[in-house]
């Protein structure tokens, strides 16, 4: 199980790298006025942005629900409880 765990979180410092690299593409952009405004927009969007994980994580535990597995299984293998297995299921977490 620990190995399953290192494994999700070099997966998930993977996409954060790339997540990071892809936002210092900010700092090269030549002109101030464009970067500032520019990084403003990212700002502003960001936000919206937050929901595609929950999806993902959502997408997944249905996966692993319609594959048979019952909420304590899942809870336990994702690092939670049931409960919070359910609700991100249901898309309420």
């Amino acid at each position: 199980m620990a190995e399953e765990r290192d494994e999700a979180r070099a997966e998930a410092d993977r996409v954060l790298a790339a997540v990071r690299a892809a936002l210092r593409g900010l700092e090269a952009i030549p002109d101030a006025v464009v970067r500032a405004r520019a990084a403003g927009l990212v700002l502003r969007e960001w936000a919206g942005e937050k929901t595609l994980p929950k999806e993902i994580r959502q997408q997944a535990v249905d996966t692993l629900h319609e594959g048979g597995m019952d909420f304590p299984e899942i809870g336990e293998a994702i690092g939670t409880d049931r409960s919070r297995a359910w609700r991100i299921w249901k898309g309420m977490s």
